[in-house]
């Protein structure tokens, strides 16, 4: 009995720590280059021509991308932010699975390090005044396309610092993420971290 006891003890040791090794793997690492941030790299949903999100989104208040096998159990599907859906460099902040309960907003900061942040600016998720998304012109830049979408749209640029608002059923956080490296159509890698809302200071 005492061996079967260890044998169980010895198994659900490795178990814990071979899954450890999986979620640091696959979803998130710390960041040398920024204290408190984590890193994660998205994949383009349009330039990879993925049926589901494969790799191409994200959910900040769990810290998985939506390749992981604690994806559907964890978040529901709820993708937080999506990478190359609407455009192969864009990113959106709302899932088809959430229409009419998402009120989540992104907009870009501009070309910021992350030692250039000194406060978090509001930003207010508000209802959508029309139904769907109006599309921005195919050569917009990222404040016309967050103008015309009422900041549930941006474009990918590298070194631009970007804040996003998740607000649904469940989630009220603030988050920032920076894009440190861009292969265009192809991949993006983001530092990130949730950061104190503003509205509450």
């Amino acid at each position: 009995m005492k061996k079967n006891a260890s044998l169980i003890l010895v198994l659900s040791i490795f178990m814990a720590n071979q899954w450890a090794m999986t979620v640091s793997a696959r979803v998130t690492k710390p960041a040398s280059h920024e204290a408190g941030t984590l890193t994660t790299t998205l994949e383009s949903r349009l330039g990879h021509k993925l049926k589901g999100y494969g790799g191409s989104a994200f959910n900040f208040t769990h810290g998985l991308r939506s390749d992981s096998d604690l994806w559907l159990p964890v978040t529901g599907n709820s993708a937080e932010l999506l990478y190359g859906s609407f455009d192969s460099d864009g990113f959106n902040v709302y899932g088809a699975q959430e229409e009419g309960g998402n009120l989540s907003k992104i907009k870009d900061l501009g070309e910021l390090n992350w030692s250039d942040i000194q406060s978090i600016p509001e930003l207010p998720a508000m209802p959508p005044t029309t139904e769907g998304i109006r599309g921005p012109r195919s050569n917009a830049d990222n404040a016309e396309i967050e103008a015309t979408t009422e900041n549930r749209q941006t474009k990918a640029i590298a070194g631009h610092l970007y804040l996003v608002h998740i607000k649904n059923r469940e989630t009220n956080i603030y988050a920032m993420f920076r894009i440190d490296a861009l292969v265009p159509g192809d991949k993006c890698t983001l530092s990130w971290k949730l950061v104190p809302s503003p509205e509450k200071s």
